[in-house]
């Protein structure tokens, strides 16, 4: 008993004794203290995972929010609101492989979260296709519910937004109910644009002169409200989810006033005045239903139905000149139905077959400086089949098929066959280190509102109008990307991409002697676009402190009738500290350039964004103060610089978005039940896209 308590003793002291009789002397040696880390993050050649802190988790407001802590290195570091790659391309978000989007970010328990995965091209038929997809994986559970209230208001800019959540699980069903409204009131919305006209004249000479018009007054009030119910039906072998959403987006009043004053004197001096409101209102219902019939075989149903009725008006008064007025109203209507075949092939590989359907129609009513009416009409069948394969370190995706699409236009009929393609290829060398490229390859529809030929009179010397005979253009993209994940404390990506559009369609500005038509034309110059850069992240101090930094190079080339080439290099920072309930933030997002799309002439630039904030969290609540941009107190936010054979302008936008302001949120979230099944959250839905003019 004593040489059994001796040991024991010896034990509990850290030792290790060795007996070998007993005349031997106890020898003994100190055990190194074993620290045991879990790993979180790595990557393979299919997924790259991500494991949230408890910090980040119980700091953050949103899901966004919290993947933007979390500084992914695939993605872009942003504001917290959208989620991009690092290239800038964008992000399907999905919770528990299920679709979500803004809203449903703004709904989830953070602190639910158990992990994000980031894929690129996935094979998984639960992620519907999507090239570049974050899901996130919530702790599921038995029975119960939640309700989650989310509330912010800017001071300074006046804006703010109330937002409700709440789920209720029992067995295989889960409900969700969700409604929100935004609210913004501003007197600084407008702009100072120079115009340059180079109008040719009968008698062959050039009317050169500039129009400089300047906003000194304005108002502006926006109003949203939205509701959403979501079923989810969920079990090993099926799942339905069904959505329904009604979005009302109001902006009552949006009126301007100030100066025009033209050079040359090709006109006097005079003052403008520009009322405009408009309303949206929209039914959505989405959903996705998934069967596995057997071990190998899966089927994806995903339907789709949108309603939208959009109501528009506009009154432009110019001294010395009468009236013009514009209104329209667009009634619109798209579905769309995916459906897939997923076959696996025992060790060869996953086979699927697939087809889309899709249909839009706008029927639109213009009055005042036109009246016509318009009807639109797109349909697209789309078949393809793609073929994956992992092995090992190695993971490939090849799909082809075609679209079909009609359009037509009144009278107008367009037809057009074009095939589609994409192939992805992805090497993990181990769990640190992973390479991907990825190629798409298909044509776009053009939308409704660019396919009008009514004629609208904006102001005295400016109109545009459509093109009723556009067809799908081709384009083009190629990427690359590398991601180094060597331990828990670092993170690095280097990216690289590129797009290329042939046989587009873009604005052209057409001259006579009294002004300027801006109309749309197919085929124009081709159009490329790419950037380069890295991404990377630090975790120091246990993770208490964490920083992330980004760059890239931008580069745009925009040919017939622009023709210019142009680019720009900017950068990211950030970092976060926690200290027990408490947490700190800082963000700077430099000025940017960039074409604003391939349709337009239109370079952008825009001034830098920067903030601190201060949060207070636990299980239950979070609390926030956010300061942005508190340097600045002009309300210019942007430039767009655009020139062309006759026309061209310098537009310096005025507005909210780079101006200084102070902005207080909070959440609250109150569960209840026994293990309650948290994510999928039902989201805001806004209807197809209103065919009037633009």
């Amino acid at each position: 008993m004593k040489k059994l308590s001796t040991t024991l003793l010896c034990l509990s002291l850290g030792f290790v004794s060795f007996a070998q009789n007993e005349n031997d002397s106890i020898k003994s040696r100190n055990l190194e203290e074993v620290v045991v880390e879990a790993k979180m993050q790595q990557t393979s050649a299919t997924v790259s995972t991500y494991y949230p802190s408890a910090k980040q988790k119980e700091s953050a407001q949103t899901g966004s929010e919290l993947i933007n802590r979390m500084a992914i290195p695939q993605l872009r570091i942003g504001d917290g609101i959208n989620i991009e790659t690092s290239d800038g391309k964008p992000v399907t978000i999905f919770i528990n492989y299920l679709p979500a989007s803004r809203q449903d970010l703004v709904g989830m328990r953070t602190t639910d979260v158990k992990k994000v995965e980031y894929y690129d091209y996935p094979a998984d038929p639960r992620f519907q296709g999507a090239a570049h997809v974050v899901n996130i994986i919530m702790q599921r559970y038995e029975y119960g519910g939640y309700v989650k209230g989310y509330t912010n208001e800017s001071f300074i800019v006046n804006s703010g937004q109330v937002t409700a959540f709440s789920k209720l699980q029992y067995k295989s069903m889960t409900y969700d109910i969700a409604a929100g409204e935004y609210h913004m009131n501003s007197d600084h919305n407008g702009y100072e644009k120079t115009e340059y006209f180079r109008l040719p004249q009968t008698d062959g000479e050039v009317m050169a002169f500039d129009r400089v018009s300047s906003t000194t007054e304005s108002k502006l009030e926006r109003r949203n409200y939205w509701t959403t119910f979501k079923a989810t039906y969920q079990t090993d072998n099926i799942a339905f989810s069904n959505v329904f959403a009604t979005d009302f987006n109001r902006t009552p009043i949006n009126n301007q006033y100030g100066t025009v004053v033209y050079t040359q004197n090709f006109l006097p001096s005079s003052y403008f005045l520009l009322n405009s409101s408009s309303r949206v209102n929209s039914f959505t219902y989405s959903g996705l239903w998934n069967f596995i019939i057997s071990s190998n075989n899966i089927i994806t149903i995903v339907p789709y139905y949108s309603y939208s009725h959009t109501n528009q008006y506009s009154d432009y008064f110019e001294t010395g000149y009468n009236p013009y007025a514009n209104g329209a109203i667009d009634n619109s209507h798209q579905g769309k139905a995916d459906v897939s075949l997923t076959h696996k092939l025992d060790g060869y590989g996953t086979l699927k077959a697939m087809c889309t359907g899709l249909f839009r129609t706008n029927n639109t009513s213009y009055s005042g400086t036109s009246n016509i009416r318009d009807r639109a009409e797109t349909y697209r069948l789309g078949p393809g089949m793609t073929y994956t394969l992992s092995k090992g370190g190695l993971y490939f995706l090849i799909g082809l098929g075609l679209h079909w699409d009609k359009s037509t236009y009144g009278s107008y009929k367009e037809y057009s066959v074009a095939p589609w393609s994409d192939f992805s290829a992805q090497y993990s060398f181990n769990k640190q280190n992973s390479l991907g490229v990825d190629f798409h390859f298909h044509k776009s529809i053009p939308s409704s509102n660019y396919r009008s030929s009514s004629i609208i009179q904006a102001d005295p010397l400016m109109a545009y109008t459509g093109n009723p005979s556009l067809y799908p253009y081709k384009s083009y993209d190629v990427s690359a990307k590398y991601t180094f994940l060597p331990s828990n404390k670092f993170s690095l990506s280097l990216f690289g991409s590129a797009w290329i559009v042939q046989d587009r369609y873009v604005y052209d500005y057409e001259a006579s002697p009294d002004g300027i038509l801006r109309t749309i034309k197919q085929p124009m110059g081709s159009y490329a676009q790419g950037q380069y850069g890295l991404s990377g992240s630090a975790r120091l101090l246990n993770r208490k402190l964490q920083l992330g930094a980004s760059v890239s190079h931008n580069i745009a080339h925009n040919g017939i009738p622009y023709n210019w080439t142009k680019s720009y290099i900017s950068y990211s920072l950030q970092g976060y500290y926690y200290l027990g309930n408490f947490n700190f933030g800082a963000i700077y997002i430099s000025s940017q350039g960039y074409p604003d799309g391939c349709m337009v002439g239109t370079w952008m630039r825009m001034k830098d964004q920067y903030s601190v904030q201060a949060g207070w969290a636990n299980s239950s609540w979070n609390l926030r103060v956010l300061l942005k941009n508190f340097g600045r107190w002009n309300w210019n936010s942007s430039t767009a610089e655009v020139d062309s054979q006759y026309y061209g302008y310098i537009l310096q936008s005025i507005d909210t978005s780079r101006h200084a302001f102070v902005q207080l949120s909070a959440t609250y979230t109150f569960g209840f039940g026994k293990k309650i099944k948290r994510g999928d959250e039902a989201t805001q839905q806004t209807g197809v896209s209103s065919g009037i003019l633009k």
